[in-house]
C-alpha cells in the first residue's frame, strides 16, 4: 500500500479590508504551517494570482497546477500541489461547476464562477524496485505504487441549488476523468480505474444533502445501491473523517481568525472505495501572533491507495 497525506486549506483570498488579517500579514504563516505538516499533496482554496504566486515562492519543494476560476485565468483558483521528492503531475485540468463546465461560467444561482482542478498524480520514480524511503511512505507490501487522481474544489457559498448540482456534476465528472486515466497492470490483467480523492471547502456540513449526494445519497436521499467498487462505484465516496481510524482536533473548520466558529465543519476530504483511511485531522495551529492564520483550518487526512 502506498501512504499519502493529504492537506486541504481555505487560505482566504486577498481582502484588504481584513487589517491586521491582510495576507501580508498571514503568508508567511501559511507557507510555515505547510511545511512543517509536510503533506505530501496540499490543495488550496480561494487564493487569487498574487497568492498563488507567494505560496509557490514559499513552498519550493512542492510543483503547483491550478488556474483561476475567470475567463482569462485570473481570479480566485483551487491549486494542487505535490512534493517533487516524492511524486510528480502527470496531467491536470480544471472544469467549471456548471451546466457547461468544459468553458468558464457560472449556473444554479451561484454568486461566482466555481471550479473543480484535478491532477493525475504519480510516483516521482516509476521504478518498481526503488527502495523504501527513511519516511517509511513507501509500498510496504511490495507491491507497485499507484497513481491516483486527486480533485480540489470550492462550492458556492449563497446557493444552495449551486451546492446541490456542484455535488452532482463531480460524482458524474470525477469518476470519468479517473476511469478514462487506467494504468494498465503489469500482469496484463485488466486496467484498473485510478484511486481518486476530492478536497475542498463544499460549504457545507455532513449533514447537508450536496455532502450526501456525493457520499452516497442522491437528492431526495435515497440510498446509492451500486457496491461494486468499480468503475460505477468509484462515485461513492467516503468521509475521510467519518473513515478514519484515528481523529484528531475539533469538529469544526471555521474561524474568525481569533476563536473557533462550532459545528462547522464545512472542509472535507472524500474518498472513493478503495483508498483507505488511516487518520483525520483538523489542523489548529496558531501564527506567532496568537491567531488562525486563516478563516478556515486546514485538514489532513492520512491516506493508503491500493497497490496494483
Amino acid at each position: 500500500m502506498t501512504e499519502i497525506r493529504i492537506v486541504s486549506y481555505n487560505v482566504r483570498y486577498a481582502n484588504r479590508n481584513d487589517h491586521h488579517d491582510a495576507w501580508h500579514e498571514r503568508r508567511d504563516a501559511v507557507a510555515r504551517l505547510v511545511r512543517f505538516h509536510r503533506p505530501d499533496v496540499v490543495a488550496f482554496q480561494e487564493p487569487i494570482a498574487e497568492q498563488r504566486r507567494d505560496l509557490r515562492e514559499r513552498l519550493p519543494e512542492y510543483a503547483f497546477v491550478g488556474r483561476g476560476r475567470d475567463s482569462d485565468g485570473d481570479g480566485e483558483g483551487c491549486p494542487i500541489g505535490v512534493r517533487t521528492d516524492r511524486l510528480r503531475i502527470a496531467d491536470h485540468g480544471t472544469f467549471w461547476l456548471s451546466e457547461t463546465p468544459d468553458s468558464p461560467s457560472a449556473d444554479w444561482d451561484a454568486t461566482h464562477p466555481r471550479i473543480a482542478t484535478w491532477a493525475r498524480v504519480r510516483p516521482a520514480s516509476d521504478r518498481p524496485d526503488e527502495p523504501r524511503r527513511d519516511d517509511d511512505r513507501g509500498t510496504g507490501d511490495g507491491g507497485r505504487r499507484r497513481s491516483f487522481l486527486v480533485a480540489n474544489t470550492h462550492f458556492d457559498h449563497v446557493s444552495g441549488r449551486a451546492r446541490r448540482e456542484s455535488a452532482r456534476l463531480l460524482r458524474r465528472r470525477l469518476p470519468e476523468t479517473a476511469g478514462d486515466a487506467t494504468e494498465a497492470v503489469p500482469s496484463g490483467e485488466a486496467d484498473h480505474p485510478l484511486p481518486l480523492v476530492l478536497v475542498g471547502d463544499l460549504n457545507c456540513t455532513p449533514e447537508s444533502v450536496p455532502h450526501q449526494i456525493l457520499t452516497a445519497r442522491d437528492g431526495d436521499g435515497e440510498a446509492d445501491t451500486d457496491d461494486t467498487g468499480g468503475r460505477d462505484g468509484v462515485n461513492r465516496f467516503r468521509d475521510a473523517a467519518a473513515a478514519a481510524d484515528l481523529r484528531h482536533g475539533p469538529a469544526t473548520s471555521l474561524t474568525d481568525f481569533a476563536r473557533l466558529i462550532h459545528g462547522r465543519r464545512i472542509d472535507h476530504v472524500l474518498v472513493s472505495p478503495t483508498v483507505d483511511v488511516e487518520a483525520f485531522a483538523t489542523l489548529t495551529d496558531r501564527d506567532d501572533r496568537g491567531r488562525y492564520p486563516s478563516d478556515h483550518l486546514p485538514v489532513l487526512a492520512k491516506v493508503t491507495l491500493p497497490a496494483d
